[in-house]
């Protein structure tokens, strides 16, 4: 079989002893190897003894299990009379317990096992690197480990020795990977080959070789600075030794010094290389006088190949340089307001203090005087209009700088830039913009100062000179999250434009508190709610808005947003539950303040009085009015909107007494009446005294209470006064003017005012009316008079009505035909 002769392949390739592990005198089990490879195929066999009980005098069968399962009945085959095999083609990665059974009908029962493990050859070995300390330490990668096979390592080192390659091997102890190889075995100077091999019981595997100079892959412990002596300016000489177990070296090896100016005196850092041998000084020159230098230093073997390595570096130590005078100027800010004077320095990039305990004075010449001497950068003095200039010189314990001239302006209010601007860089950086005044104010630079908000005490002034051709800087150095006032000035020739200043943050973020809500004043209908403002330290950036959210119990939210610090809410129910919250925003986030519960109260007395009192009498008012209009519904119509006849499209002889008084509003005696009656007499008496004028008849026209007779005029008792509710069939249409008695009227006959009503005047048999009458013209004059005569019996009725419109002519244009239509 194909099967069989596989397994005799894998015998002799392994070559390994048929391992059998005894279950009972029943059986015995064996196989050609007990480590395979991983995924290989295993063959396994079980002899029967020929005393055992199970099979004795019985019909029984084999059957194999793997890990406790029943392997399949294909796979397993019989070899001789009581000699059983089974061929499993993959066994697991981590091997498995294989077992044979012995089974009567259902009934099986294990009578012997064998465990076989699966694994791989060992990894490659990686990353294989030696450093020498005081012995040559190599180290590597093992790659995969396999767990349940264990792997050994060995390490060779290979050597040319008088034209011979020496080669030791040393066993590495189970589980390290690293090895320190004895100092026999290597010299400093020599090249050297070094490699390292796995072995395990499926196989072996060696790493690359390794060939290097161990004295180039040296790891040298940090030097020690022994002194450090300052005896010419702007040197510093150096005494140092390597390490106490790496004295035995004598090779010159390369150091490197880097030297830090202490305090910040300096931003700069020198880094400084050289190649000397132990004992030997090293000596630093063109160092800022007068300075304090922190300086540390390390080594490596002076090679150039790629094994050589820094060692860490030494503990620093601190020397001074030899101090002389200040050298360079000083930038200069002074802001001049009437006589008060501020002024601050900085030092400029050419400025060297050249030695500590710094102090500055201020001095001006013309007068000769000292305005002050400080420590700090900045000085507070009094200035007289006579000084034009003051000068700035620095001090150290050895002497003085050059003075630093500063010019005085006085001239303010010059024009400022424009377009100012902050936008955040980073969290300590921001970058400024602006636009310049127009050139003709020839500007000669700017000065940008800013100053921390939160610093208590307050932080000192901070600024900067710029060019005149710069519309941009970027501001480093600020803290995150707080407030700085930045302000930029132009200067001019000779003066100092007006500021533009404004409040910026480098970065923001939601403020750290929320303000807390109170309630100012409630009411059943209102509540006013104020807060705090947030302190400046707290805000983490510029506060764009509050939102205050108020809300019922029945949840109707109602949200406000504003940028005060008080709000008022209207149109509230009385005597209901109220809850509030305040919203803080900034650019950066927000945040939101605990609940506020509040209730609104009950209307109180006074304030029912007031509101039921207007309510009570509009409401009276309305009721009036309505009863009023519906118990008087046609006199309020007409009095609303009266009906007024259009004499030019109607006819007069249609007109009713009840139409020409309907909708007419009543008017009081003392006001000028308004001619509406057509046919009625009103007698006027003029007083002989005052002259007849028609302007006098107009004024007085139905002013005469007609009731009222005077004696003389007894002639007219029989004339009564028109009533409209009496004496409805009579038309008012003329007023009749009296200068006297009517019995003086034959030598003066009366006058009267022409109506324009067609409506006859008076009948020819009227015993009230006087025979003659005379016509007024319009002037107010006595013109011609016409008598009225009696019309002959004979007469025809049209010959009556000529003869009327003869005596008035004005009414013939108001004649009404039988053919006329309304």
């Amino acid at each position: 079989m194909a099967s069989v002769w596989l397994v005799l392949v894998l015998w002799i390739f392994v070559n390994a002893l048929i391992k059998v592990i005894p279950a009972s005198s029943c059986a015995k089990i064996h196989t050609p190897a007990s480590v395979v490879l991983a995924g290989s195929p295993v063959s396994v066999s079980c002899s029967i003894e020929d005393d055992c009980p199970l099979t004795k005098g019985k019909d029984f069968r084999v059957a194999w299990k793997i890990n406790n399962h029943f392997v399949p009945s294909h796979l397993s085959y019989q070899e001789s009379n009581r000699t059983y095999g089974v061929i499993i083609p993959t066994l697991p990665d981590a091997g498995a317990f294989i077992a044979c059974a012995v089974c009567e009908q259902e009934n099986c029962q294990m009578v012997n096992g064998v465990q076989v493990k699966a694994g791989y050859p060992p990894s490659v070995p990686k990353n294989l690197s030696c450093t020498l300390k005081s012995r040559l330490l190599c180290q590597w990668d093992p790659g995969q480990k396999m767990t349940n096979l264990p792997t050994n390592y060995t390490l060779q080192i290979f050597r040319v020795m008088s034209k011979k390659v020496k080669c030791n091997q040393y066993l590495i102890p189970p589980g390290a990977h690293f090895f320190l190889i004895p100092r026999e075995s290597y010299a400093l100077l020599s090249e050297v080959e070094i490699n390292v091999t796995a072995v395990n019981v499926l196989g072996n595997a060696s790493s690359e070789t390794l060939k290097l100079i161990p004295m180039e892959t040296a790891m040298f412990d940090p030097p020690e600075i022994n002194r450090i002596e300052a005896d010419v300016l702007g040197c510093l000489n150096y005494s140092w030794s390597l390490a106490e177990s790496q004295q035995w070296l004598t090779a010159a090896i390369s150091l490197e010094l880097r030297l830090k100016t202490a305090n910040n005196q300096r931003d700069k850092e020198l880094i400084l290389l050289f190649t000397k041998k132990q004992g030997s000084k090293i000596t630093v020159c063109d160092l800022f006088h007068g300075t304090n230098y922190s300086t540390t230093m390390r080594a490596k073997y002076s090679s150039l190949s790629k094994w050589s390595e820094w060692s860490e570096w030494s503990d620093p130590k601190i020397a001074t340089t030899l101090m002389k005078a200040p050298t360079g100027s000083l930038d200069t800010w002074l802001k001049v307001d009437d006589q008060n004077a501020q002024l601050y320095w900085k030092p400029s990039k050419n400025f060297h203090a050249n030695g500590w305990n710094l102090f500055y004075t201020v001095e001006s010449k013309k007068p000769k005087k000292t305005l002050c001497v400080t420590q700090e950068s900045h000085c507070f003095f009094n200035l007289t209009e006579k000084v034009e200039k003051v000068y700035l010189r620095a001090t150290n314990p050895v002497a003085s700088s050059d003075h630093t001239e500063v010019p005085v302006y006085r001239n303010k209010g010059l024009g400022s830039v424009s377009n100012f601007s902050v936008h955040p860089q980073s969290e300590t950086s921001v970058l400024i913009v602006w636009e310049g005044p127009p050139p003709s104010l020839h500007v000669t630079g700017y000065v940008l100062e800013w100053r921390s908000l939160c610093e208590k005490p307050a932080a000192p002034l901070s600024f900067t000179l710029m060019d005149k051709n710069l519309s941009s800087t970027i501001l480093t150095g600020l803290r995150p999250y707080k407030p700085c006032e930045m302000s930029i000035y132009p200067k001019y020739d000779k003066g100092i434009g007006s500021p533009h200043t404004l409040v910026a943050y480098s970065s923001q973020k939601a403020p750290s508190v929320a303000p807390e809500l109170n309630v100012m004043e409630i009411s059943h209908s209102y509540v006013k709610l104020h807060w705090d403002e947030i302190p400046l330290d707290q805000r983490n950036g510029i506060i764009q808005q509050y939102t205050v959210y108020f809300w019922n119990e029945t949840n109707n939210i109602e949200v406000i947003k504003t940028q005060e610090t008080s709000i008022v809410v209207r149109d509230l129910q009385p005597l209901t539950k109220y809850e509030a919250l305040l919203s803080v925003h900034t650019m950066g986030g927000s945040i939101n303040g605990s609940v506020v519960a509040l209730a609104t109260g009950h209307i109180d007395g006074i304030e029912m009085v007031l509101f039921v009192i207007p309510a009570c009498i509009g409401l009276s008012l309305l009721v009036i009015i309505v009863f009023a209009y519906f118990g008087k519904h046609k006199r309020v119509k007409m009095f609303l909107w009266p009906i007024i006849p259009d004499p030019a499209n109607s006819s007069i002889k249609r007109w009713t007494t009840t139409d020409s008084v309907q909708g007419m509003p009543p008017f009081k005696e003392d006001k000028e009446p308004v001619l509406v009656y057509l046919s009625h007499f009103s007698l006027l008496d003029l007083d002989e005294k005052e002259p007849f004028k028609s302007d006098y008849v107009k004024e007085n026209q139905w002013s005469h209470n007609i009731d009222t007779r005077d004696d003389s005029h007894s002639s007219f008792q029989t004339c009564v006064r028109y009533d409209s509710e009496h004496d409805r069939d009579s038309v008012p249409y003329a007023t009749v003017v009296f200068g006297g008695p009517y019995q003086n009227h034959s030598s003066c006959p009366p006058a009267y005012v022409r109506s324009e009503s067609t409506q006859p005047l008076l009948g020819a048999d009227d015993p009230g009316s006087p025979p003659p009458y005379e016509n007024v013209s319009p002037s107010g004059s006595v013109s011609k008079v016409h008598l009225f005569t009696t019309f002959p019996k004979n007469s025809t009725e049209n010959e009556e009505n000529e003869e009327i419109w003869e005596e008035f002519p004005m009414l013939r244009s108001l004649e009404i035909r039988d053919t006329d239509h309304i």
